[in-house]
């Protein structure tokens, strides 16, 4: 049985702002609005994606300067999760170090053979300027 919302503890709020833009290595970008603990916003994949327009909707949390958020890429069976750390360090531009795990969906036909395929994980590093290759 779920706790009683009045039971639940509450996290300190970010010690980041988290809100704006941001692009990973593969060209994936995000934009975050954050409110309080509450991370909402959109996502734009340049992996795995017919289209790089689609608009698939985020949500998850911050607090400190760690961040964690899902997205859900329905059409596409797909469900991938981060979570990463903030950091910033000298002249280097601000980054969001995570990791990610992905539960791709496996038809039901191929599910005997391949289910043991259908999550998968790495890391990706989000900072708020477009990447360009070779310059991290």
């Amino acid at each position: 049985m779920a706790a009683p919302m009045s039971a639940t503890v509450s996290s300190p709020p970010p010690s980041v702002d988290f809100s704006g833009k941001w692009y990973n290595q593969r060209g994936s970008e995000m934009d975050l609005i954050v409110d309080g603990s509450i991370v909402k916003g959109t996502y734009k994949t340049k992996v795995s994606s017919p289209n790089d327009q689609d608009l698939f909707y985020l949500t998850g949390f911050a607090t400190g300067d760690l961040i964690s958020f899902t997205v859900n890429f329905g059409k596409f069976g797909t469900l991938t999760s981060w979570a990463g750390q903030y950091a910033k360090e000298g002249q280097e531009p601000e980054m969001i170090h995570t990791c990610f795990v992905a539960a791709v969906d496996v038809s039901e036909e191929k599910e005997p053979d391949v289910i043991w395929g259908g999550v998968r994980s790495g890391s990706d590093f989000f900072r708020r300027e477009v990447w360009t290759w070779g310059h991290f």
